[in-house]
């Protein structure tokens, strides 16, 4: 084998890799959204959970970005670990969708999918038809990357040492071995795949040097999520291991099998005289037959990965702090979808800081304590959400994503305001109380009808965010109005009795300013409406 021969392999490795990203994104970019409507369903039933992880992965074309979004999702505390089981089998079947696109045969009509592809890119400006072109290019690429493979693998047919190691492959424990490493260096199951097709379509193997390869392969692709769970929580760290078992199981099954039952001849019989395509079948079929085993084993593995990283007692907070997940270019919707998540945690907090607020002051006693730590959360989920907001918008994602991206940067920045009007309805009843301070009657009648209103138009927000019940918008809006209107009359109201008892200055100012956040507090509910809406309304 020449340098020009492996200048060929590796150039052949780069396009080859370069077109499966550049499809992934296609397929994406295409699904757009709907990939969210999949992952709240996840939590239903298992049978949900496989079929979500099989398109799931179909689409970004890379089981190992799919593992790592769950290890996202458990360490941001969105999923728990034994959710992500059947997600993780249903991963592993949607992945061998990729052999099966490398088996088509289109010879010479590769380079012209690709042009297509980079022509729907380049001069037409809608995103559905640019992710198509993405797909074009992409598997045009994948083509063009195994052709150039294989042209540089051929003279290997000549070398009797690598004619010797293929032989060494049939070997249960070398063949897995190789194959593991192979994959663990390329970081893509994908990509050693490919270069085992490529081998085969210049005739240099056959399926029986390959079946042990493939187990090791599958245990290979398991090091992408765990390299991501490093930095991450013990939840998820458990995900990435939970992975690693359920492959390692299907390797120890496989080898049992291959060694009773006569596989090779099985795979041959699917596809005689098409190796490449026996290949593509054989990735299929152990993944199949594995869930098949596995799926009534399911808290099995969830008890392992347990075992493997205990609890050691430590304790989980109800909202936890988004973190930054591994590889966000893959994961637009599923950040997207935990940064909902972690806004209904921040409004519920917020909600929950204005109500206590405004009932203490109608009933003269002190929640600040309560109050600021509520703002201390708030404050650290808003800047979690603002660091992914803002790396999400630098990424690759569609114009309907970043939309969304910016509606909710909006609605984290109109939450968090609204928590900050709430400390300061809570430091006016802090005043209030540490001054014996009281209003008079009909004051706290004002007070109450204003706080009714807010707590109403909240309660229609709270439809909003978790319904979707766009009907509430014009209620939020008319209770908006209201509040200015009423805010506005109290504030005079307040005045005229200043200038008459002038004894009464203290809690004519704390009123004053009172009426100023609850007046603000309208207002960023009414922003946050809006926004939620205009979300809907886009799809």
């Amino acid at each position: 084998m020449q340098f020009k021969d492996i200048l060929s392999v590796l150039s052949g490795l780069a396009i080859f890799l370069y077109g499966m990203e550049v499809m992934g994104n296609g397929f994406k970019h295409m699904a757009g959204g709907k990939l969210q409507d999949i992952l709240e369903k996840l939590t239903k039933k298992p049978l949900v959970a496989l079929l979500a992880g099989t398109l799931i992965t179909a689409l970004v074309q890379s089981s190992g970005a799919t593992t790592s979004m769950l290890v996202s999702f458990v360490n941001a505390g969105i999923m728990r670990v034994a959710q992500t089981v059947f997600v993780i089998m249903g991963a592993n079947i949607g992945t061998t969708i990729t052999g099966h696109l490398m088996a088509l045969d289109v010879g010479l009509v590769a380079p012209f999918i690709a042009f297509i592809g980079v022509c729907f890119i380049m001069f037409v400006k809608q995103d559905r038809i640019n992710a198509i072109g993405e797909i074009m290019m992409g598997l045009g690429f994948v083509f063009i990357g195994m052709d150039t493979m294989s042209s540089g693998l051929q003279p290997l047919g000549q070398s009797r040492f690598f004619l010797r190691i293929l032989t060494t492959l049939q070997n249960p424990l070398i063949g897995i071995v190789v194959g593991f490493a192979l994959t663990t260096i390329v970081q893509s199951s994908s990509a050693s795949l490919g270069i085992v097709q490529s081998l085969a379509k210049s005739g240099l193997i056959q399926i029986k040097d390959v079946m042990f390869f493939n187990l090791g392969q599958k245990i290979g692709a398991c090091t992408t999520a765990m390299l991501a769970s490093l930095s991450f929580n013990r939840d998820a760290k458990r995900v990435s291991i939970i992975n690693f078992v359920y492959n390692v199981f299907g390797a120890i099954l496989f080898v049992i099998l291959y060694t009773l039952l006569p596989f090779d001849r099985f795979y041959q019989s699917m596809a005689p005289d098409n190796v490449v395509r026996q290949i593509a079948l054989m990735h299929t079929i152990v993944s199949v037959i594995t869930t098949l085993f596995a799926f009534p084993l399911a808290q099995l593995f969830v008890r392992i990965a347990y075992m493997i990283i205990p609890d050691q007692g430590s304790k989980k907070y109800l909202h936890p702090e988004i973190e930054q997940p591994a590889k966000i270019e893959n994961n637009s919707v599923f950040n997207i979808y935990g940064i909902n998540i972690e806004i209904d945690n921040m409004f519920d907090l917020v909600e929950t800081s204005i109500q206590k607020s405004l009932i203490a002051i109608l009933e003269h006693y002190s929640v600040l304590p309560e109050v600021n730590q509520n703002e201390q959360v708030v404050n650290t989920i808003n800047e979690g959400i603002s660091k992914n907001l803002m790396l999400l918008m630098a990424s690759n994602i569609n114009m309907q994503e970043a939309k969304q991206a910016a509606s909710m940067f909006s609605i984290n920045v109109d939450l968090e305001r609204m928590s900050d009007h709430a400390v300061n309805l809570a430091e006016a009843g802090e005043d209030l109380v540490n001054g014996d301070l009281s209003f008079s009657v009909n004051t706290y009648d004002e007070i109450q009808e204003v706080a009714t209103i807010i707590m109403e138009s909240l309660n229609h927000l709270n439809s909003i965010l978790e319904s979707g019940e766009l009907s509430y918008l014009e209620q939020i809006q008319k209770n908006e109005d209201l509040i200015d209107d009423l805010c506005y009359k109290y504030r005079n109201v307040e005045i005229e009795r200043m200038k008459k008892d002038n004894t009464d200055t203290a809690t004519g100012i704390i009123y004053s300013e009172m009426l100023i956040d609850i007046e603000r507090i309208g207002d960023h509910i009414m922003n946050v409406a809006e926004s939620v809406v205009s979300n809907y309304k886009k799809d």
